[in-house]
């Protein structure tokens, strides 16, 4: 991202792409196993370069009157793609859904080769006029974009040289951001998401849906589609922090319903005295097998309405510009090592503490996030990408008479809305 753009960074993914998934395509005709376990490689190593690539490519482009929206995006377009692997691998054999998914990542080569750089990366590498172009054209052709120009160039020229990664994890105003993406990431990954999706299928079955697999994961996908695409109507709205904290208060209240619901009906199969009590209630909790459907989408809604989209958007708006490639990989890197860890912790889990167990240890996880959001996320709604790296630096100014002002130091003059009254569109 830092030496050859983002641009160009998405294009030459979209290759890597297409040969991950065409090699595992191949790997069932040519019978070797070897040929699917390097296509695999590389497509998981190309799905971690993709996140932050794309995020900060996203909201470098973006004004920040819709940035929120257009941040969110990414989410929403990861759900939908998700979707149209669900549903090709419904209707045709594995190896066929490798090569028509393997081609899909061609339209995103050729998209970013249509597609400007981002002008704080040109202004960063001195190439002034490129950048003027590229955000005349992003803003439009009658767009005003003097003073949003001007101040990206400020922003640009007042960097410090770029430190190694032992500077970086050293420095206060730097690891402050860091630390906020990644507990997002965490409690992102805590909530159970991925390992609650994986087994969903259990789910249905308590819930005596007589769907199969694949229909059930479909029925999953188009929910958070839909969802996510909610959110992005609301992240500019309502602003981060609330949407967050919305979010995982359902959340927790779904797993907390989903784990009593799995622990009572787990404790009536293992009661070893049968009496007339405890005959009846085998049938009370049949009956109420649709009550861990119910908990299993509203968790889904309440995860994509939040803790899905956010966290992705505030990696790509809380790093400074010459700092976003490196801190945006880290924190896209502890996302997906987090989720591996979740995902296979689970059964082990389940098995010692019991499945309701790990729902409500989850539940108290989402609980804690939003007690971290509520005391420790600034609000970046309505700011520029300036101002909210401003707020971690928070230098001290002296003036040219010799008076020190203080207004740098004091964080909500800092995240005061933007007053550019200028026009963008999207």
């Amino acid at each position: 991202m830092e030496l050859y753009g983002r641009r160009m960074t998405l294009a030459t993914i979209s290759l890597l792409y297409v040969l991950g998934f065409y090699l595992m395509g191949l790997s069932y005709y040519l019978n070797s196993v070897s040929v699917l376990f390097v296509g695999r490689l590389i497509t998981g190593l190309i799905s971690g370069a993709s996140v932050p690539t794309s995020q900060i490519y996203v909201s470098e482009c973006s004004s920040p009157r819709v940035r929120g929206a257009l941040g969110s995006f990414t989410s929403t377009f990861m759900s939908f793609g998700i979707v149209i692997a669900y549903v090709i691998g419904a209707v045709v054999e594995w190896q066929i859904m490798c090569f028509v998914i393997g081609s899909l990542p061609i339209v995103l080569g050729v998209a970013m080769l249509l597609m400007p750089e981002t002008p704080s990366w040109l202004i960063s590498h001195n190439r002034g006029p490129q950048a003027k172009d590229a955000l005349q054209y992003l803003r439009g052709k009658y767009t005003n974009i003097e003073s949003e120009f001007q101040r990206i160039s400020n922003n640009a020229n007042s960097q410090l040289p770029k430190p190694s990664y032992a500077k970086i994890l050293t420095n206060g105003h730097l690891m402050k951001p860091l630390i906020i993406s990644m507990a997002l990431m965490l409690f992102q990954q805590l909530s159970g998401i991925n390992a609650i999706v994986f087994y969903s299928a259990s789910v249905f079955q308590d819930a005596g849906c007589s769907l199969n697999n694949f229909l059930s994961s479909i029925i999953i996908a188009v929910v958070a589609m839909v969802f996510t695409m909610i959110s992005v109507l609301l992240v500019d709205r309502f602003g981060r922090r609330k949407l967050l904290m919305i979010s995982g208060v359902c959340m927790a209240v779904s797993l907390t319903g989903l784990g009593v619901f799995v622990y009572l009906k787990t404790a009536s199969e293992d009661l070893s005295v049968v009496d007339e009590t405890t005959l009846a209630e085998p049938s009370v909790l049949s009956e109420l097998g649709w009550l861990p459907l119910l908990f299993l989408i509203s968790f889904i809604i309440a995860y994509s309405m939040g803790f899905c989209t956010v966290p992705q958007l505030i990696m790509g708006e809380l790093f400074p510009l010459e700092y976003r490639n490196r801190l945006g990989t880290i924190s896209a890197s502890f996302s997906l090592g987090c989720t591996f860890i979740v995902v296979r912790t689970f059964p082990e889990m389940a098995a010692i503490m019991g499945l309701g167990g790990v729902y409500g240890l989850y539940a108290a996880c989402c609980l804690i996030a939003v007690v971290f959001v509520a005391f420790f996320l600034p609000e970046t709604k309505g700011k520029t990408l300036e101002e909210i790296s401003q707020f971690f630096v928070r230098p001290t100014i002296t003036s040219s008479d010799g008076i020190r002002n203080e207004t740098a130091n004091d964080p909500q003059l800092l995240l005061k809305p933007s007053t550019n009254n200028n026009t963008h569109s999207v």
